[in-house]
């Protein structure tokens, strides 16, 4: 497909092409055969002439990045054939969403015949002299999310100077949606145990392996390797559907076609046969020693040595003492509030490693349990103030220019944590009641802190309730509270409610990041980072 495309001339658009390969000059080679007698202009002649011997000669050196760099970004998919030897299919895996606070656990990368695993502090580092052989890299919106996060982890890594995301490719030819929901459109089938993970499943994934369960790693690495694989499959699907509809239907001359695209386009227009290797992975893990052997369909892959993985443990002695360090008091209120007294709101009194955990409805109520806690700091995940220049939420209100959003949600989602702006309709009643509160416990001595539990969770690695409930609240006990509880199971509002208490700690314990603006106030998070704030 590559020498049938002319794209990369000055001034050739795609009539323009078209227009070349209905008159019968499919190639490079007949373009520069009939210059003299399709262009009058001897200075175009020259140009293209040039342009050809110089594209002729990039591709005889395997230099892409001379059509990367003059060949339209969504037509990327017409170098595949030609460099298919240098073309890696890679996806990676992260302990979350956000580049800001979230690290690559997996790195997986498939070249049409082997693979490749990279682990996090095992050999993740290896990633970087692995892609320099690769001038064609493919992804499922990794312009968004793999490369970003792997050009944060090594900045000066080199990526490949042709990339091509599935996930716009695919939207070229009718097919939107997450990757699992393409394969299904697609018939790509996946292994029954590993169908219903996703990417923020795998993160949880890595953490059971980290607290010591390998099967879990086994699931995480055929997750990522049957990623990898399908990716293959799925760009093999769009370059041949590219060439039916967008380049076949518009060629007139049967023999043009024959010629242009070879016999085998009713199979695999292109002329290119796919060929994938691994079809199912079947991933196996050997324990040896300290060891962990990884197989991939009886191959091995890679050993990790288990003493070398890091762990991130944050325990509640640690907070305690210094917390008691700055002379405080380790007693928190978390409030998890709604924002209806009709809703009960999740309420947890955190005093030293005790944990009280209640669900509470009326403003009163929640007041009362605050004032029979006398405790040191409030915090509530709420938002508990209104953006500059705003007096209220009405929407009647001549404040209203001045938008919905605070610095803080600003601040969180350049991290790449989601947050709901203060002022959208479906937060409005949850603001109105924060601020209230607010204004009831400060005038009562107390000092109150935002809190926002899922910015918490992601920042200390946990997973959010949504993504697996049971799983947040073993990391949370594991800290080393002791819980109390009024009913069980526990809820997903208690279990908020608890990490609202324990940003309290953090707040308490000076460690801690306050974002926002003194216009606006601060919305409080962990930072792990950090022993001490002014």
């Amino acid at each position: 497909m590559l020498q049938n495309t002319f794209l990369f001339l000055p001034g050739i658009g795609k009539k323009s092409e078209e227009d070349l390969w209905v008159n019968d000059i499919i190639d490079w080679d007949q373009l520069i055969l009939s210059l003299d007698r399709k262009y009058t202009n001897k200075t175009r002649q020259d140009i293209f002439r040039d342009h050809l011997f110089s594209a002729q000669e990039a591709l005889r050196k395997r230099d892409v990045s001379y059509f990367a760099e003059r060949i339209p970004q969504n037509q990327y998919w017409r170098l595949y054939k030609d460099f298919l030897d240098t073309t890696v299919f890679l996806d990676i895996e992260t302990t979350g969403l956000s580049t800001y606070y979230d690290v690559i656990t997996v790195i997986g990368a498939y070249d049409g015949k082997n693979t490749e695993l990279f682990v996090k502090d095992n050999n993740l580092e290896e990633i970087q002299d692995y892609l320099e052989q690769f001038e064609i890299l493919v992804t499922f919106n990794g312009k968004l999310f793999d490369v970003p996060f792997i050009q944060r982890t090594f900045p000066k890594i080199r990526i490949p100077p042709v990339h091509i995301d599935l996930r716009f490719l695919l939207k070229s030819i009718g097919i939107s949606g997450p990757l699992k929901v393409v394969e299904k459109k697609m018939n790509i089938a996946r292994d029954a145990d590993i169908t219903d993970i996703d990417g923020r499943e795998a993160a949880v994934l890595w953490s059971r392996f980290v607290k010591g369960d390998d099967d879990a790693l086994r699931d995480l690495i055929a997750y990522n390797i049957s990623d990898t694989v399908n990716l293959k499959k799925l760009m093999d699907i769009c370059y041949a559907t590219k060439i039916k509809r967008e380049i076949l239907p518009k060629l007139q001359n049967t023999t043009i076609q024959q010629t242009l695209f070879g016999p085998s386009r009713r199979e695999h227009p292109g002329g290119y046969q796919p060929k994938t290797e691994i079809v199912n992975p079947d991933v196996a893990i050997n324990s040896k020693g300290t060891a962990l052997e990884i197989f991939c369909n009886n191959k091995r892959l890679l050993s990790i040595q288990r003493k070398r993985i890091q762990k991130t443990e944050i325990k509640i002695t640690n907070l305690l003492g210094r917390i008691e360090s700055h002379d405080r008091k380790p007693l928190c209120v978390g409030i998890d509030l709604t924002g209806s007294e009709r809703r009960a709101s999740g309420v947890c009194v955190l005093s030293g490693k005790h944990v009280d955990l209640r669900l509470i409805k009326s403003d009163e109520d929640i007041i009362r349990t605050v004032e029979r806690a006398e405790p040191e700091i409030i915090s509530i995940d709420s938002p508990l103030s209104l953006p500059e220049g705003r007096c209220c939420v009405s929407d009647d209100c001549g404040c209203r220019q001045f938008g919905i959003m605070r610095e803080c949600e600003r601040i969180l989602k350049r991290r790449g944590i989601n947050v709901y702006p203060c002022l959208i309709q479906s937060m409005q009643r949850l603001t109105q009641r924060g601020i209230y509160l607010t204004e009831t416990f400060e005038d009562a001595g107390y000092e109150v802190i935002e809190s926002y539990p899922g910015a918490a969770q992601d920042i200390l690695r946990f997973p959010r309730k949504r993504i697996d409930l049971r799983e947040l609240e073993s990391d949370l006990m594991d800290m080393g509270v002791t819980p109390h509880c009024d009913r069980d199971p526990i809820t997903h509002d208690q279990i908020d409610a608890l990490t609202s208490a324990l940003v309290g700690y953090f707040f308490l314990a000076k460690q801690y990041e306050a974002i926002g603006n003194v216009e606006e106030g601060y919305l409080i998070i962990p930072d792990l980072e950090r022993s001490d704030v002014k």
